[in-house]
């Protein structure tokens, strides 16, 4: 199930060691980075709350994995707006986020009903960084699907990208992207239907 986020990981700490050579002491080396795998974002009284799952990099460099239990080191910050955020980010972080290699984006049902998406969107439009392929869900309680941690500490972002990725080509089922989310909201047709995630004993399913 791991694999392909394996590869991709992988992949991230290779180009992140590339960029740092080529750019000298203007980039931020690796270990000084935080790569999120899976953002989710919500809405309550008044104000954005985003949280940010990070990649396992130890377990895809074959370093010493986490103990069963243990956070997964999930980032939670609010703001009334991203600049907002991305300023507490600052105060309370001290690594740099790299946010280019995320490949999963959860949007609370709160945010949702609320008529809230246009902010987030537009926020992530302007970054350049965060690609357009990554896989768009939704979510009733967000904080419960962040937290969920699987056999091996499996995250949730893990789980969401093997449900698409790890499966033969016969078998591969197609998710929402970010893409097709941006043409659907820009071209005044609201957003499309996205899978919803729930949590039961046995783990998420949609």
């Amino acid at each position: 199930m791991k694999r392909n986020v394996e590869k991709i990981l992988f992949a991230v700490v290779l180009s992140c060691g590339v960029i740092f050579a080529l750019c000298g002491c203007s980039g931020v080396e690796p270990e000084k980075r935080l790569y999120p795998l899976v953002m989710s974002v919500d809405y309550e009284n008044s104000q954005y709350r985003v949280t940010y799952g990070m990649a396992d990099l130890p377990g895809a460099t074959g370093q010493e994995k986490p103990e069963e239990g243990e956070d997964p080191g999930n980032v939670s910050l609010s703001g009334r707006n991203f600049k907002e955020i991305e300023k507490e980010y600052d105060r309370s972080q001290e690594k740099y986020l790299d946010v280019g290699h995320m490949q999963v984006l959860i949007l609370g049902e709160e945010l949702i009903r609320q008529d809230q998406c246009a902010g987030l969107l537009n926020y992530l439009k302007g970054d350049p960084s965060v690609g357009e392929d990554l896989y768009v869900f939704r979510a009733g309680d967000v904080e419960e699907v962040m937290a969920y941690q699987g056999k091996d500490n499996q995250t949730i972002g893990e789980y969401l990208v093997g449900i698409y990725e790890n499966r033969p080509y016969s078998q591969k089922k197609t998710g929402v992207t970010l893409r097709q989310v941006y043409n659907s909201w820009y071209g005044q047709e609201g957003l499309p239907a996205l899978p919803l995630i729930k949590l039961k004993e046995s783990g998420p399913y949609l």
